[in-house]
C-alpha cells in the first residue's frame, strides 16, 4: 500500500496528530497558507521527480532526459558511466581512467575513477545524486563522483537534468543534475552474465538481483562484478609518441636505454650491445640520440575490477508512515602500468663506468632509462564507497505529507605509485666500487647492468590516501496550500544538515636520504572540516489551467524556487530560480527559466597538503640551453570562495504528429569565480599575463622556508642559494566562463505489421565558449571547438526495430571536426562516426514456459573498429578525451529471471 492509498484512507494514527502538531504551528504563525490546504482531501503522490521537491509534479521549466530499464538494456554497456557517457551533453573532459592530462585537473585522477561533465564545465560541476541524495565524492582531491559505483542491474531509472539545479539542492549543480533512482519493487531472482571481448582487452560482468514485497513492505538486494583486462599500449597502433606514420614528428624521449650522454644541448648516443665497461670515446658521436617511446609497456587502460552491492527496504508503521533504508557498497580496484622510470642524472669522473665524448670533461649529464632494470611502472590502488541512508515518509494532514532521513556515506581512496629515490641514485652513481656502482652506460636488454642489491637502494615509492566522510540528515514537508481558479499551489519547504570531512596523509620515499628513510605526511592538524546547514523552499503556481484556458494557452505554470546553504568555512549562498511551462495546445509547450547556481571548494581544493606538495622543477631558458632551477608550489588552497553562475534556458517541447516527440531548449551560462589553477603552467615565463603567480627574485629566505615546510617534495641536497624562482600553481578564484548552446531530442515511434520501428536523435550543438583564466585577462574566444575544450557539436542518432521476441537498435555516434590549437600551424581533427549496434532475443521460449524470460543480447561498440582520427597531442597520436582506444568491442550477455 503507497502514500497515496494512505492519504485517502481516513483513518489515522497518533504519529499523524504528532506531526500535525508541526504544521499546525507553522499554520498559525502564517509561514505556511494552510486553511485551504485542509479543505479537500487530495491524495499526493510519491513519485519524485528529479529537479522539483514537489511529490507527484513535473519540473517546470527544465528539460529532463530519463533513462529507463529499456534504455539502459538497449545501450549494450557495462557500467553506469560508460551509459551516461552517450549522452552529447557529457563532455568526456576532467576525471576518466582513459586520460590523464592537465584539462580540467584529470592528472589529479590518479585513482582511475570516471565522473560526469555536464555542459564540459568540469566534474565537480554535476551533481551526482543517488536517489535524490548526496553520496561522498571520490578521488584523492574529493573531486568527482563515480556513477558506476552503483550496480546497473539495480537501477531502475536515471534522470539528467541539463540546467543548474542549486535553488533545490545546493552546491555543485551547475552543469546540470544526474539522479540514480535504484529498484524498488523488484519480485522473484534476476541473473546476469556478460562477456565481452575486444583486440588486447577482455570484460566479464556477473550480476544478481533478488526481492520480494509483502502488505505494506518490500525488499530488494542485487550486486555485481566486473572484471576488465587492461589494455595495453603496443596492442594500438595510434597510443605512441613516435607519429611519423601519419606525417607527424617523431616525439620519442632521450631518456632511453641504452642511454645518451648530454652536454649542453648536444647528445651523444650510447652503443647498443656493450656493457659499459670500458667503452672507448671514439664510439660517441656528436648529435646522435637513442629514442625510446615513453609507451613502451605502459597501459591505454588499466586493468580495472568493481564489486559493488545495494540493500534497499520498506515497511509501512501504521497506515500514515513508511519506513526506508539503503545500503550501498562499493569497490574498485585497478592496477596500471605507467611509463618506465628515468633519470636525467650527473655522473662524474669517479663513476668507475665514466665515458666522456670530449677529452677533459669531468662531469656530463646522461639521460637513462630504467626499463630493463626495473621494468615498467605500475600504479594500483583501490576506492571504496558506501552510504547508509534510513527515512521515513509520513503524511501529516490530510493533504500534507512529509519525509526526513539521516545518512552517512564515506570514500576511501588509496593510490601506491613507483618512484625512484634521488638521493640513493646519487650515492650509487659516486660508489667507486664497479660490483655495486650504478652503470648508466651499459644497453641492458642484452646484459644484466646493475647489481640487484643496488636497484634495491633506489627503488622507491609514493603511496597516498584519502579517506572522505560525509554525514547528512534533513526534513521536508510539502502540499497544497490553496486553490487558484487555475488549480492548486503547491508548496514544499524543508531543511537539510550535513557535515564533511576529509583526512588525507602520504607516505614516501623518493626524497628522503635514502629509501629506507620514510617520510609521512597528513593533514591531521590542519584537516578540511565543514559543516553546511541548508533551507529551502518550491512552490507551484498554475496561472492558468483547464478551467481558465485562453486561446493557444491551455495551461500556464510557474515556479518559484530558492535555497539558502550556510557553510561553516566561507558563508552562506543563497539561489533563486524562476521556471515557466507553457502549454500551447495538444501538440506541446514551451518551457523558460532562470537561476543562480554555485559550487563549493571541494574539501580537497582547500587543503594544503593533499596534492599541495612543492617541487623541484627545471626550466629551459630562452637560450634552450640554461635551465633555471625553482620551486612550483601545487594543491590546495586556503581562502577560496564559491563558484557562481547565472543559468537561463528556452526550449519547447512538442508532439508534432502521433508517435513523435521532439525537444529543443537553449542554455545560456555565465560562470564566474571558478577555481583554476593559472600558476601551473610550464610556459609561465612566456606569458606576461601570469607575472603574479611568479617571484622571479625570492629573497634566500623565502626559498629556505618553503624548503623547511612538510609539504616540501623536492630534492633535500638542492642547495637554496641556486633556487631562482618560485612558481605558485596553486588554486585561485581566477576564472570565467561563458557559455550557450542548444540541445535537441527527437523520438519517433510507430506500430507496424512487422513490429515496433523506432528511431531517435539527441544533439548538442554549442554555439559560444568563452573563458577567462586569470582576474586580470579578457575572455578569450575560440576555445570552443578545439583541442581540451568542449566540441561544437555531439550526437547520438539510433534506429530500432522490436517484434514480439526480438529487438534490434543500430546506433550511430558523431563528433565532428575540430582544431588542434595546441601547434602553430593549427591543424583539423577529422570529424568521426562510429556505429553501435544492440540486439536481444528471447531465446528462452524456444526451450518452454519455465525458461521464457531467460534472454540473450549483443552487443557491439564501434561496430566497423573506426579508429581514432590522428592528431598530435603533446606526446600522442589521437585524443583519448574524444576517442575510445578500445575500438570494436562485442559482448554477450544472458538475463534470466524466476
Amino acid at each position: 500500500m503507497d502514500l497515496q492509498t494512505l492519504a485517502g484512507a481516513g483513518a489515522r494514527q497518533p504519529q499523524r496528530v504528532l506531526i500535525s502538531q508541526i504544521i499546525g504551528a507553522l499554520c498559525a504563525t502564517g509561514a505556511i497558507g494552510c486553511a485551504h490546504a485542509q479543505q479537500t482531501a487530495d491524495a499526493v503522490a510519491t513519485v519524485q521527480v528529479t529537479g522539483t521537491l514537489i511529490r507527484g509534479a513535473a519540473p517546470v521549466g527544465a528539460p529532463v532526459t530519463k533513462l529507463d530499464r529499456d534504455a539502459i538494456e538497449k545501450a549494450g554497456v557495462a557500467s553506469t558511466g560508460e551509459l551516461l557517457r552517450l549522452l552529447p551533453q557529457v563532455q568526456n573532459l576532467g576525471a576518466d581512467e582513459g586520460h590523464n592530462n592537465a584539462a580540467q585537473n584529470a592528472n589529479q585522477n590518479i585513482t582511475m575513477g570516471s565522473g560526469m561533465n555536464l555542459r564540459g564545465l568540469g566534474p565537480e560541476s554535476t551533481l551526482t545524486l543517488v536517489d535524490g541524495q548526496r553520496i561522498a565524492p571520490g578521488g584523492l582531491g574529493a573531486q568527482y563522483t563515480d556513477p558506476s559505483s552503483i550496480p546497473a542491474i539495480a537501477i531502475e531509472r536515471i534522470e539528467v537534468i541539463t540546467d543548474g539545479g542549486s535553488a533545490t539542492y545546493g552546491s555543485d549543480a551547475v552543469g546540470g543534475v544526474v539522479n540514480i533512482q535504484t529498484r524498488r519493487k523488484f519480485n522473484g531472482v534476476g541473473l546476469s552474465a556478460r562477456h565481452g571481448a575486444a583486440d588486447g582487452v577482455t570484460q566479464n560482468q556477473a550480476a544478481a538481483i533478488a526481492g520480494t514485497s509483502w502488505r505494506g513492505g518490500q525488499i530488494m538486494v542485487a550486486g555485481e562484478v566486473l572484471r576488465r583486462s587492461n589494455l595495453a599500449a603496443g596492442d594500438r597502433s595510434f597510443y605512441t609518441d613516435d607519429m611519423r606514420p601519419w606525417g607527424g614528428p617523431d616525439l620519442r624521449g632521450t631518456a632511453a636505454n641504452p642511454a645518451n650522454i648530454q652536454i649542453g644541448s648536444t647528445r651523444y648516443a650510447i652503443p647498443a650491445g656493450q656493457n659499459g665497461v670500458g667503452l672507448a670515446r671514439s664510439a660517441l658521436a656528436a648529435g646522435t640520440a637513442n629514442l625510446q617511446s615513453i609507451y613502451q609497456g605502459v597501459d591505454a587502460l588499466p586493468q580495472q575490477e568493481r564489486k559493488g552491492g545495494i540493500l534497499s527496504f520498506g515497511q509501512n508503521i501504521g497506515d500514515s508512515m513508511r519506513f526506508n533504508f539503503e545500503a550501498i557498497h562499493s569497490e574498485r580496484d585497478y592496477v596500471r602500468h605507467t611509463a618506465a622510470q628515468s633519470t636525467n642524472a650527473t655522473v662524474r669522473s669517479s663513476n668507475p663506468f665514466f665515458v666522456a665524448p670530449t677529452a677533459g670533461a669531468t662531469s656530463e649529464t646522461v639521460n637513462y632509462s630504467f626499463i630493463n632494470d626495473l621494468g615498467v611502472s605500475t600504479s594500483q590502488g583501490f576506492e571504496r564507497t558506501y552510504r547508509y541512508s534510513a527515512g521515513l515518509e509520513f503524511d501529516v494532514t490530510e493533504n500534507w505529507g512529509g519525509n526526513a532521513f539521516v545518512g552517512k556515506s564515506g570514500t576511501i581512496s588509496h593510490s601506491l605509485s613507483m618512484n625512484l629515490n634521488g638521493n640513493a641514485i646519487n650515492a650509487a652513481l659516486a660508489d667507486t666500487n664497479p660490483a655495486t656502482s650504478l652503470n648508466l652506460f651499459c644497453d641492458g636488454s642484452r646484459y644484466t647492468c646493475n647489481n640487484l642489491a643496488t636497484l634495491a637502494k633506489i627503488r622507491a615509492y609514493n603511496d597516498r590516501n584519502a579517506d572522505y566522510e560525509m554525514t547528512d540528515g534533513g526534513i521536508k514537508f510539502d502540499g497544497p496550500l490553496f486553490e487558484l481558479p487555475a488549480g492548486k499551489v503547491r508548496l514544499a519547504v524543508g531543511g537539510e544538515v550535513h557535515h564533511d570531512e576529509m583526512a588525507y596523509y602520504e607516505n614516501r620515499n623518493n626524497s628522503t636520504p635514502d629509501n629506507s628513510t620514510v617520510f609521512h605526511i597528513d593533514n591531521s592538524s590542519r584537516k578540511p572540516v565543514r559543516t553546511v546547514r541548508s533551507v529551502y523552499a518550491e512552490a507551484q503556481v498554475p496561472l492558468v489551467g483547464n478551467s481558465t484556458a485562453l486561446p493557444y494557452m491551455n495551461r500556464l505554470d510557474l515556479s518559484l524556487a530558492a535555497r539558502s546553504d550556510d557553510y561553516s568555512d566561507f558563508g552562506r549562498s543563497t539561489n533563486p530560480r524562476i521556471g515557466l511551462d507553457w502549454t500551447v495546445g495538444p501538440i506541446g509547450k514551451v518551457f523558460a527559466s532562470y537561476g543562480k547556481a554555485f559550487r563549493a571548494p571541494t574539501l580537497g581544493d582547500l587543503d594544503p597538503v593533499n596534492a599541495g606538495l612543492i617541487n623541484v622543477v627545471d626550466r629551459v631558458g630562452p637560450d634552450g640551453k640554461t635551465q633555471i632551477h625553482g620551486l612550483v608550489l601545487l594543491g590546495g588552497r586556503e581562502g577560496l570562495k564559491p563558484e557562481t553562475a547565472n543559468i537561463s534556458t528556452l526550449g519547447t517541447a512538442l508532439t508534432p504528429v502521433r508517435g513523435m516527440k521532439l525537444t529543443v531548449d537553449y542554455f545560456n551560462v555565465d560562470y564566474k569565480n571558478r577555481i583554476l589553477t593559472p600558476g601551473n603552467d610550464k610556459a609561465i615565463f612566456a606569458k606576461p599575463d601570469l607575472a603574479p603567480y611568479i617571484n622571479t627574485a625570492p629573497t634566500l629566505a623565502q626559498v629556505q622556508a618553503l624548503m623547511a615546510d612538510p609539504t616540501f617534495t623536492g630534492s633535500a641536497s638542492e642547495a637554496a642559494s641556486g633556487i631562482k624562482f618560485i612558481q605558485d600553481g596553486r588554486r585561485y578564484n581566477a576564472g570565467v566562463v561563458k557559455t550557450s548552446g542548444v540541445d535537441v531530442t527527437v523520438r519517433y515511434e510507430r506500430p507496424t505489421d512487422v513490429g515496433r520501428l523506432s528511431g531517435g536523435l539527441t544533439a548538442n550543438y554549442i554555439l559560444t565558449y568563452k573563458q577567462q583564466f586569470t582576474p586580470t585577462t579578457p575572455l578569450v574566444d575560440g576555445l570552443l571547438n578545439t583541442l581540451d575544450n568542449p566540441l561544437r557539436l555531439r550526437a547520438r542518432a539510433d534506429i530500432g526495430w522490436a517484434g514480439e521476441n526480438a529487438r534490434a537498435t543500430l546506433f550511430a555516434n558523431f563528433t565532428n571536426a575540430y582544431t588542434n590549437t595546441s601547434l602553430t600551424a593549427m591543424p583539423k581533427v577529422a570529424s568521426s562516426t562510429t556505429w553501435d549496434l544492440s540486439a536481444q532475443y528471447d531465446i528462452g521460449k524456444l526451450f518452454g514456459e519455465r525458461y521464457k524470460q531467460l534472454r540473450a543480447s549483443l552487443s557491439v561498440q564501434n561496430l566497423f573498429d573506426r579508429k581514432p582520427p590522428y592528431l598530435q597531442n603533446s606526446t600522442l597520436a589521437f585524443d583519448p578525451q574524444n576517442f575510445s582506444a578500445i575500438g570494436r568491442m562485442a559482448s554477450l550477455t544472458l538475463d534470466y529471471k524466476f
